[in-house]
């Protein structure tokens, strides 16, 4: 609508008999409007097809262990243009042995498909225990953690783990593990759901109905734990 109502007005003072009936300006004055409507103009519509595909979801989930709820998940992605950001952040307050809390915070962002830059973060008990990052810089991709740098040998990262939360993995053979810098294999299980076992010994079971992730298994050495979708506390904005 509005960019409907810019190019009328453009139109109106791109015409000398309106302008004639309308308003007595100088020339000097009508140059400036008209070039001002047709400035204002182009940026729109370059504006508008980035904004046509601008996308944002959040997805809330409660961390079950043992029957009790110890703790939450969420899920944002944003999609301007190529770019798509991804987020996780997670708290977990449980015992094991001794009480403890984790909090998690991992990001991706891919460009065209393909991944640009990654981070990891873990704390436990207040600690740092994991801050990792990762950024492709001239064609190569460099691992940044504890003030070292590593070269990883792929050229092209496409799919990561945090990629599965949002969205499900049918044709998928493997993913990277940002944290393990390795590819590890995605494999379709009988009950439906795609199994991902890492080298340590660690496995994630994810499960999809149309298209969404809405639970988590999690069958790592010292405990088991479920993460499930909370459908009240979620959204989807489609701007246009």
């Amino acid at each position: 609508m509005i960019l409907l109502i810019i190019y009328t007005l453009f139109k109106k003072f791109n015409n000398q008999s309106w302008i004639g009936r309308n308003f007595k300006i100088s020339k000097f004055f009508k140059v400036k409007i008209q070039s001002f409507f047709a400035s204002l103009f182009m940026t729109l519509m370059l504006l508008i097809p980035m904004l046509s595909k601008a996308q944002n979801l959040q997805l809330n989930y409660k961390i079950i262990r043992n029957g009790d709820d110890i703790g939450w998940m969420r899920l944002e992605k944003n999609n301007v243009g190529n770019n798509s950001d991804l987020l996780l952040v997670t708290e977990i307050k449980t015992k094991i042995i001794f009480p403890i809390t984790v909090f998690a915070k991992d990001s991706s962002i891919f460009e065209k498909g393909n991944l640009i830059y990654s981070s990891q973060f873990r704390k436990t008990n207040g600690a740092i225990k994991l801050k990792k990052q990762t950024r492709l810089i001239s064609n190569e991709y460099e691992v940044l953690e504890n003030g070292a740098k590593e070269k990883l040998p792929f050229s092209i990262i496409n799919t990561n783990l945090l990629c599965l939360y949002f969205q499900e993995p049918i044709d998928l053979k493997s993913v990277y593990c940002d944290i393990q810098q390795c590819f590890v294999n995605v494999i379709k299980t009988a009950d439906g759901g795609y199994k991902v076992k890492f080298p340590n010994g660690n496995v994630n079971c994810y499960y999809y109905k149309e298209g969404v992730c809405t639970k988590i298994k999690i069958m790592h050495s010292f405990y088991s734990a479920e993460i499930i979708l909370s459908p009240q506390n979620n959204s989807y904005a489609n701007s246009k």
